[in-house]
């Protein structure tokens, strides 16, 4: 009997959790040290005690209430409390099971607890990236859409402009209708960025334009009391990244430098490039740096040390998320960059970014004219896109050019006409995203009817979501929402002859519409 009390005891002492009896009086009889541990007593208090003498009144009349329920219904209770242990609030949960005698009377209580506080911190940060992918389902859903709209807005501004000479009193309104579109394509691309349906959109990027998009938008946000000062670096280098995920950086930091100040202060941002020369060999070269430095109230060396940590935040609760500077430190990592921080209490903070200077020099604009078409011939195009809005668009700039313009409504449709008029198809504009029949899934029974199809992708996502398949025979790329312009750089760029390669001079075809009626 020793040896088994001694075993018993052993494996009971040694549990994570505390363990109590109490009798029905409800006098505590039995307890481990995890027991005398979490509350705060040494044994020889706790024996023989009842809940009044070891808690607060209300935790002692919950304590109890809960205690008379096992006794006089014989079943068993659990519950969760919160309670403060020192400076740290913790969360224990308890559960209560009726001891039987021999003949099933109920004698008393066996007691269970345990601390969840970091299981419950867990649990809540799961449901709260839940919501947020929701979230981020419903805003890509919405962006897509919006895309759509945004493309014959603009598209359809555009066309209106030319028609109008700069003293026609519609003039300003058409132009600053246009600039407003500009600007919500933009918000849609940040949208499909929060959904992460936007993959990187690698190109050549001026840093100072993404500083003076960010600084507008905040200018208008935050409070007048936080003044923001730039210092723009001349000729900047450009890097080779993705404008919204830059755009997300500095938003970020700027939020953050902000909610440090906390009412009067001031927000600097500096863009410079930078020749480093020491440091590990990946840290050298050509860099581009982005500063932003705050006057707020800074951050103390263990603060400082996590400030990285996924989930990690030093705001009140429902201020932050703690995924801001996680979001920033893997951005810039994904930019082949670094993030130093430099930071002191009541001193302010600075983070300096480091990006790698690109290959490639110039930053590529969307053209404003088109130069005159040097096309022979009389090539047609299949226009393929659930959207009507789009479709017109897209067939009455074509048209506009000289190209004959066939449509179709879904990839089924798409399929179905292309098998039919192959021969005089020369290339299909294809959008990625429709009902019935996808992009993808056309563009794969295309290349079933044509090996040699050529085929325009158009989609509001980055082109780096295409298969290797898909960019293996793709002749170009357009992105939502698109302007007129970008659409007919994209065609006549998928015809060799255009741009002065030896090839076949295509004979003159007669544009007639098929047999058929299509959408």
């Amino acid at each position: 009997m020793r040896q088994s009390e001694e075993k018993y005891r052993t494996l009971i002492e040694n549990l994570g959790q505390g363990i109590f009896l109490q009798d029905r009086e409800h006098r505590f009889v039995a307890a481990n040290a995890q027991f005398c541990k979490s509350a705060g007593r040494a044994e020889g208090e706790i024996i023989g005690s009842t809940e009044t003498d070891l808690y607060d009144a209300a935790r002692a009349h919950a304590h109890a209430e809960e205690v008379r329920t096992v006794l006089t219904e014989g079943r068993s209770v659990e519950s969760e409390t919160e309670a403060l242990a020192g400076e740290r609030r913790t969360c224990v949960r308890r559960v209560l099971t009726p001891v039987r005698d021999a003949t099933g009377r109920t004698t008393g209580v066996l007691g269970i607890c345990w601390d969840v506080t970091e299981q419950r911190r867990l649990e809540a940060h799961v449901h709260q990236a839940s919501k947020m992918d929701a979230i981020g389902q419903l805003a890509g859903g919405i962006a897509h859409d919006f895309n759509n709209l945004l493309t014959v807005i603009l598209g359809n501004l555009e066309m209106m402009l030319p028609s109008l000479a700069p003293g026609h009193p519609d003039h300003a309104l058409v132009s600053s209708a246009q600039s407003a579109a500009v600007r919500a394509a933009a918000l849609t691309q940040r949208l499909l960025g929060f959904s992460r349906r936007h993959q990187l959109d690698w190109r050549p990027t001026n840093l100072n334009g993404i500083v003076t998009e960010v600084v507008g938008l905040l200018q208008r946000t935050i409070d007048p009391l936080t003044r923001i000062e730039t210092h723009l670096g001349d000729e900047l280098w450009a890097v080779h990244a993705d404008p919204t995920q830059l755009n997300q950086v500095l938003m970020n930091l700027c939020i953050n430098a902000r909610d440090a100040i906390g009412g009067t202060g001031q927000i600097t941002i500096e863009t410079g490039c930078v020749a480093v020369t020491d440091g590990p060999p990946a840290k050298r070269g050509d860099f581009v740096r982005l500063r932003v430095a705050d006057t707020g109230a800074g951050m103390s060396p263990e603060v400082k040390a996590r400030i990285y940590e996924p989930f990690f935040t030093t705001k009140d609760v429902g201020k932050g998320t703690g995924l801001g500077l996680a979001m920033v430190f893997a951005i810039v990592r994904q930019h082949k960059g670094w993030i130093d921080c430099y930071s002191e209490v009541g001193a302010g903070t600075r983070f300096d970014i480091y990006l790698p200077r690109s290959e490639e020099a110039k930053v590529v604009a969307a053209p404003e004219s088109l130069p005159p078409s040097t096309r022979i011939g009389k090539e047609t195009v299949l226009v393929v896109d659930d959207e009507e809005l789009i479709r017109k668009l897209a067939v009455m700039t074509l048209q506009g050019r000289g190209y004959c313009v066939l449509q179709a409504s879904d990839g089924k449709e798409a399929v179905e006409l292309y098998a039919r008029e192959k021969d005089r198809i020369d290339l299909v504009l294809l959008d990625l995203t429709m009902p019935v029949l996808s992009g993808r899934e056309a563009f794969r029974q295309l290349l079933d009817l044509n090996p040699r199809v050529k085929v325009i992708f158009a989609s509001g996502y980055a082109a780096e979501q295409l298969s290797d398949l898909e960019k293996e025979h793709m002749v170009g790329f357009v992105k939502k929402p698109y302007r007129p312009n970008e659409l007919i750089l994209a065609v006549e760029d998928a015809f060799p002859w255009r741009s002065g390669l030896r090839h076949e001079v295509p004979p003159v075809q007669v544009c007639t519409p098929p047999a058929v009626a299509v959408a």
